[in-house]
């Protein structure tokens, strides 16, 4: 059974094949999944569609139709269905609306002929179920979107049919408690979104009413701001009192109908009404106790309604869900919605800018945590690791060390919600956000109106409280932020480019010095001058550790700064972030007199530039992996080769069989063909003057598809089947992964952690052969060629060999690196891990964690990537579901500990140029708990003093730093900041 599907499972196993390489290939680092966006082309014909279905008064809809129990469809009469069993009448899809579907948008969706089994059956993950809060978010935020003109269409659906098939959807949603736990947050999404018979989310309609209302008069922007931040049941109120001055009668009339719903959300008598209404339906035996203790706490004083409402939603999603007979568990979720809004409402009143102790404030966290965990935004696991971590909270005093590894922790917690949105909605956000854009803000939107807001006041309280003490802020567009994370220190200036989707940041061409904000990490990235991620993805990426090897500065944002930085976008910009956590993003004239702009990427100077060593191109014979060591790196083959074969001789029996064609094949195969004379012309007229970047760019582009083209040598073809049957065995029994191995990464000054291809499991000798001249042409490939451009006296000597590895399937693989990325200055080891074959490496939600010294565990972010890659055995990869959550055992940890300590022991330690010895970076992968490794290099840093120098500088701090013993005076007062 397909982990997180629960008892749904086996029907998924019609699984999503990879998209395949013409040749029958498939690129590791270019894989299209499940979710990658649409291709541009259906992209414009669904664009064309939608806009038809918007101008159109029928919307997605073509006629009405009655739909009989015996299968009959008959045209609109009385009672036509009464000789056919009964029926039901409602429009009928129109040709447009069926084939929008079929491109992935399933909008206009009408309930009543559609059952949860159906709606689960469509997708591996039931898209199709995903899909429907974000179709309901943009028919709510844009006037009903492909129903504009629809909405008026009489007999369209009929109500009491959409309520009854609703609420039948949701009770067998609700009916299994295991594949509720499972889907707790797209449960309570669908809840809000589905009618059932209660008017479920009208949190989420007063705050798109709040929209409109800006649009169609924009002195209501401040009513959509404090109703999107801290509305109170005195908006209403003020809203109508501001209506009386509108002449505009549309006006008024929407802003007294948005003050209505307010009175009913946020007026004390409609929403008690409301919630004792809702209570009073849970009628089982079950549900008495839970009752009992919810309503008193209704009528206590703010801080204890918050502690005990939200002790109570924890409680009801970890243990009384399961309890409850499912129409109960569906009226629960309902109330649930009514006791996060009686939270935000005294968390909004709470928080007047007084002061109150450390204890106060941080037991006010715990206990949004818990609303938190309650509303699905965090795991069973994640509360549990911060709850650890506020253990501290009933003493007086504590370590500075444990008050700042708490606060370090709830600072990751925005990330780790908007992670589990992401996981929860990934298919229907890619789809739905590179078809309009707007939908990105689904995500901004579920999380603004969940009790994760308040939280966020007190996180950024709490921080700032930090940084009082320890010297440090973190300030975005001079503004103090609580939530977000540095994750690589460096000093960029440059333009400002926000991309809210992913299909917008993998189409973008931004310029090397370009300061890009992204929805997520993306493995296709070329070089710029600094990246702000919505999320980190995870610390071990290929992306990651470009951005460490070339110090730029990176930075781990949410929702909230997007808005803060949105003023600042194609303006030039000053990102610094230094190797302790301070953080600074201001427009660069406002910094012009104290920071010194940073040299673009493009105007290295001669001394930082590197020579790439010349080759051996002599060897040109197929070494296998006992051949190899670390003396051949740069020389004869890569340094994947040669460290894999150090490996092998260090750890026998524990490393992927593998062997190597050297770079004298790859120089002798170009020759033969005057490739590399072509190559090395370019370069000289390049840099003779005679051609600009643009021709190179050109020349080279058809160089590279010339080396894709060429054919292996019928001597190298032997030679190769011979090596390969003796490392491998016979053809066709195995898949091997294609790797390119240059003579140009993993230089004491350059990595070049995943520029070039790797084609993952080829399968059988013509489609291996065919693979080998497709990766050597890699090496030249636009983004390795960009991120190489800046850094190279010598560019034409790069040479490729080629390392094929056995394909090993692992149920899951990762990255490890011998050094605390997390807390640089503290003692550890960084591990990124994800399900599956080639994980952790190409940006995706991996499970990160640091390994510390004395034996513990430190939780840097949980996996949250919705799928998993599995070796085919015709070849390439499929796609399977992948569950959210921790990954790594503790057996597979003490393993990784022995390795890692068994590295340390046996290999010959890599110095920087300050003398200083490098990390490992180790790629690994378990088999049925065994660990199998595929590759080791020295982890590339640069050095971060210039831009911790120009934080000190622009904050006016000092480089002090708390002495060891430090404490912390719980007891001590702190102003909040709202």
């Amino acid at each position: 059974m397909i982990q997180g599907l629960g008892r749904f499972g086996h029907r998924f196993l019609k699984i999503l094949r990879v998209l395949v390489i013409a040749s029958g290939l498939l690129s590791l680092s270019a894989v299209a999944g499940p979710v990658d966006p649409p291709a541009t082309e259906v992209l414009n014909e669904a664009r064309t569609i939608v806009q038809r279905m918007v101008d159109n008064p029928r919307g997605p809809y073509s006629r009405i139709r009655w739909y009989c129990n015996d299968g009959a469809v008959l045209p609109p009469a009385p009672y036509a269905c009464r000789e056919h069993g009964g029926g039901r009448q409602h429009a009928e899809y129109s040709p447009d609306r069926e084939r929008l579907a079929e491109l992935g948008w399933s909008v206009g969706t009408i309930l009543a002929p559609l059952s949860f089994e159906a709606l689960l059956e469509q997708q591996p993950r039931a898209q199709r179920l995903r899909e429907l809060p974000l179709e309901q978010y943009m028919v709510d935020i844009d006037d009903g979107w492909v129903l504009r003109r629809a909405q008026a269409y009489r007999g369209r659906v009929q109500v009491e049919d959409e309520v009854a098939a609703g609420r039948k959807i949701l009770l067998d949603a609700v009916s299994d408690p295991k594949w509720l736990a499972e889907n707790y947050l797209l449960v309570r999404e669908l809840a809000r979104v589905i009618p059932h018979g209660e008017d479920s989310d009208l949190a989420r309609r007063v705050r798109r009413s709040a929209i409109e209302l800006a649009e169609l008069d924009s002195s209501a922007e401040r009513w959509r701001a404090e109703i999107h931040s801290a509305p109170t049941a005195a908006t209403a109120g003020k809203i109508r009192a501001w209506a009386k001055a509108r002449r505009n009668s549309q006006v008024a009339e929407f802003a007294n109908a948005l003050a209505d719903d307010l009175d009913l959300l946020y007026g004390e008598r409609g929403r008690r009404a409301r919630l004792n209404h809702q209570l009073s339906q849970l009628r089982g035996p079950e549900t008495a106790a839970w009752q009992k203790r919810v309503v008193p706490l209704l009528s206590t004083d703010n801080g204890s309604k918050v502690v005990g409402l939200c002790e109570a939603t924890a409680d009801a999603r970890r243990n009384r869900l399961a309890e409850f007979a499912p129409s109960d568990r569906l009226m629960l979720l309902d109330v649930l919605g009514g006791l996060e809004t009686e939270v935000l409402l005294a968390s909004a009143a709470m928080n007047t800018g007084a002061a109150r102790s450390r204890a106060d404030i941080l037991s006010n966290a715990s206990a949004l945590l818990h609303c938190v965990y309650g509303a699905g935004l965090l795991s069973a696991g994640e509360l549990a690791v911060i709850k650890e971590s506020f253990a501290f909270v009933s003493e007086p005093e504590v370590s500075l060390a444990s008050y700042q590894a708490g606060i370090g922790l709830l600072k990751r917690v925005p990330g780790w919600a908007a992670g589990n949105v992401r996981y929860t909605f990934a298919e229907a956000l890619v789809h739905y956000g590179a078809l309009d854009a707007r939908s990105a803000r689904f995500s901004d939107d579920l999380l603004r109106g969940s009790p994760l807001w308040p939280l966020g006041d007190v996180i950024k309280t709490l921080s700032y409280d930090l940084g009082t003490i320890t010297g440090s802020r973190v300030e975005i567009a001079g503004t103090l932020v609580g939530s977000a994370i540095a994750l690589n220190p460096g000093l960029a200036r440059g333009r400002l480019r926000i991309y809210e989707t992913l299909d917008a940041a993998e189409a973008a061409e931004p310029a090397p010095g370009d300061i890009i904000a992204l929805p997520e990490t993306i493995a296709e990235l070329k070089p710029v001058a600094g990246i702000l991620t919505l999320g980190e993805g995870n610390a071990l990426s290929h992306v990651q550790l470009l951005a460490r090897n070339f110090g730029i500065p990176n930075v781990a944002i949410d929702f909230e700064t997007i808005d803060l930085i949105k003023p600042l976008e194609g303006q030039e910009v000053v990102l610094i972030v230094s190797s302790d956590g301070n953080v600074a993003l201001r427009a660069a004239s406002e910094v012009a007199d104290l920071i010194e702009p940073a040299a673009p990427a493009e105007s290295k100077t001669r001394a930082e530039q590197i020579t790439v060593p010349a080759p051996n191109l002599k060897k040109k014979s197929i070494l296998a992996l006992a051949e190899i060591g670390r003396d051949l790196s740069g020389r004869v083959v890569g340094p994947k080769a040669a460290n894999l074969g150090e490996l092998n001789r260090l750890f026998p029996g524990r490393v992927a069989p593998a062997l190597a064609i050297p770079f004298g094949v790859y120089a002798s195969h170009l020759e033969e063909h005057g490739l590399r004379q072509r190559i090395q012309s370019v370069y000289s007229a390049r840099a003779l003057g005679k051609i600009d970047n643009t021709a190179l760019d050109l020349e080279l582009s058809e160089v590279r598809q010339a080396i894709a083209n060429l054919g292996l040598s019928e001597t190298l073809k032997s030679e190769l089947a011979s090596v390969m049957e003796s490392e491998f065995g016979p053809a066709g029994s195995y898949g091997v992964f294609v790797r390119s191995d240059t003579n140009v990464e993993d230089l004491p000054q350059f990595t070049g952690a995943g520029l070039s291809e790797t084609v993952a499991n080829v399968v059988g000798l013509d489609a291996q052969f065919r693979t080998v001249p497709r990766v050597w042409a890699s090496v030249l490939s636009p983004r390795a060629l960009a991120w190489r451009s800046s850094l190279l006296t010598n560019p034409e000597e790069i040479y490729a060999s080629i390392l094929l590895m056995k394909s090993v399937p692992s149920d899951k693989s990762g990255v490890l690196v011998t050094t605390n990325l997390a807390t640089p200055s503290e003692a550890g080891m960084t591990v990124s891990t994800a399900w599956g074959v080639g994980g952790a490496v190409a940006g995706e939600a991996a499970e990160s964690i640091v390994l510390k010294p004395d034996g513990t565990v430190q939780l840097m972010s949980e996996a949250k990537t919705p799928y998993r890659r599995k070796l085919a055995a015709e070849g390439g990869v499929e796609w399977l579901p992948a569950a959210a959550g921790r990954i790594l055992m503790k057996t597979d940890i003490e393993q990784l500990r022995g390795l890692a300590a068994e590295v340390e022991k046996k290999y010959e330690p890599v110095f920087d140029q300050s003398g200083q010895k490098r990390p490992w970076d180790i790629e690994f992968g378990f088999v049925d708990g065994e660990l199998t490794l595929f590759q080791i290099r020295p982890l590339v840093e640069k050095n971060s003093r210039r831009a911790d120098l120009a934080i000190h500088k622009l904050f006016g701090t000092t480089e002090r730093k708390p002495t060891a013993n430090a404490t912390v005076d719980m007891t001590a007062s702190v102003a909040e900041i709202n």
